[in-house]
């Protein structure tokens, strides 16, 4: 989720709140038991890859997320807000 609300620059509150949304669910995994989770990297060359263990922790696939913003795209109809306003500057 975090790495999720940096690329979205959504809160991860926000999306906690929108994987629990009864109209437009976001999609996600929830881990309910604990896991041992591998870092893939090793911060110093010749360390151990680092191990750390999560329960409850909300998983959402990029692709997933991806989809599910689809549904909210907007697209603004240009030629209806020029004529608007310049129907507003003639009067």
């Amino acid at each position: 989720m975090p790495a999720l609300s940096k690329a979205s620059g959504l809160s991860v509150c926000t999306l906690r709140a929108f994987c629990g949304d009864a109209e437009h669910p976001l999609l996600h995994y929830r881990m309910k038991e604990p896991h041992v989770i591998k870092e893939k990297k090793s911060r110093k060359e010749g360390e151990k890859p680092r191990q750390r263990t999560v329960s409850g922790k909300i998983l959402v696939r990029r692709s997933d997320f991806d989809r599910w913003m689809e549904g909210f795209r907007y697209t603004a109809d240009v030629d209806k807000i020029v004529n608007e306003l310049v129907a507003d500057l003639q009067k």
